[in-house]
């Protein structure tokens, strides 16, 4: 029975009770009648109380299935934002690894090379390959740990316009479940802290050269490198000394090295410096002395010598590693420091001397 319908009969028989007569009225019979509309009441009264249980128990289970719904929704919601993050992140580190990855494979070319005395003959090919089978292992490692499908392929190891960065190519293509990624990922990958490989690849005939982790000993690698090549005055640079690692040289713009104790911090810390006849540092894992690429050069220092009085006149191939290496012109002795009666001094042409401000 509906509901309006038991309210209706409800406020029926009340207008019924109303309309009784009293004075000719049968007690003793109604009483007995009394009892059976009491009864009805009663049970239309328990109806009304049933239809409303019954009605807030489905409100209740409405509401119920109402916030697990909203829940369910939300923790979705969550579940799919924290995958998407998660994903996000996942490339982020992956393409931040991509020179972390690739210094270490250069890093590891420039230890062989000069272990071995041997040129890399392609040098961009070989750290290019290598940076490949590095990629594609993280892809494993990724596909693993993450869920996540990561395709890499490099395109190119090339020089960029700063001589002190390598520049990788790399297409990063990843997906996981309904996310995806697709990019061509350019990578810049610093060479400072990497070690000088050139000098032992052109006193490879002679390799008497030794490193101390930090600095260079020539010993007579440089002397015989500059018999066998005929160079001017070779014995100046017998036990020579040179950098081992590339730093960038603080001292900027360079022409303020002739000022103080620059040249001589510049000389002690073993700096490097641009240069646009220097070779750069891939050229320099195969052994070139120069390249058409724009490039470094450091000073190749002679033993310090006693009692210099006045001006030098003595002669040798000019100190920057490409003129040594390459370019075989002569420069003159510069006094840049001295203690006592001991002068340290490098072998200096006119144009470097312009450039680093030497008078």
């Amino acid at each position: 029975m509906k509901l309006l319908e038991i309210i209706s009969l409800y406020y029926k028989k009340i207008n019924s009770i109303k309309n009784i007569n009293f004075k000719s009225f049968d007690f003793k019979n109604y009483h007995l009648k009394r009892i059976g509309k009491n009864n009805l009441f009663k049970e239309k009264k328990g109806s009304i109380f049933t239809g409303l249980s019954l009605l807030f128990i489905f409100c209740f289970i409405i509401s119920i299935i109402l916030i697990l719904n909203f829940s369910m929704s939300y923790q979705e919601i969550i579940s799919a934002s924290e995958d998407s993050n998660s994903f996000n992140y996942v490339i982020e580190n992956h393409n931040k690894n991509i020179p972390v990855l690739s210094k270490v494979v250069i890093s590891k070319l420039a230890d062989d090379v000069i272990k071995n005395h041997n040129p890399s003959y392609d040098s961009r090919e070989i750290v290019k390959d290598e940076i490949q089978k590095k990629l594609e292992k993280q892809e494993e490692y990724y596909q693993l740990k993450n869920g996540i499908n990561i395709e890499n392929e490099v395109l190119s190891v090339y020089n960029g316009k700063d001589p002190f960065h390598i520049n990788v190519k790399t297409i990063v293509n990843a997906k996981k479940g309904k996310e995806s990624y697709s990019n061509v990922v350019e990578s810049v990958v610093s060479i400072e802290g990497l070690k000088d490989p050139l000098p032992f690849l052109m006193c490879r005939e002679h390799p008497t050269l030794i490193e101390n982790g930090t600095k260079i000993d020539y010993n007579d690698a440089l002397s015989y490198y500059m018999v066998k090549n005929g160079l001017l005055n070779p014995k100046i640079y017998e036990n020579a000394t040179g950098s081992l690692i590339i730093r960038k040289c603080i001292y900027d713009p360079y022409k303020i090295h002739g000022e103080g104790y620059c040249m001589k911090n510049c000389i002690d810390n073993g700096y490097f410096h641009e240069s646009a006849d220097g070779s750069c540092y891939l050229c320099r894992l195969e052994g070139k002395g120069s390249c058409y690429h724009y490039g470094l050069e450091v000073f190749i220092v002679p033993q310090p010598k006693k009692n210099i009085n006045g001006n030098i006149t003595e002669k040798s191939i000019s100190g920057s590693d490409h003129v040594l290496f390459n370019d075989h012109y002569p420069g003159n002795i510069v006094e840049f420091f001295k203690k006592d009666d001991i002068s340290e001094i490098l072998v200096i042409d006119d144009s470097h001397r312009a450039k680093y401000g030497i008078l």
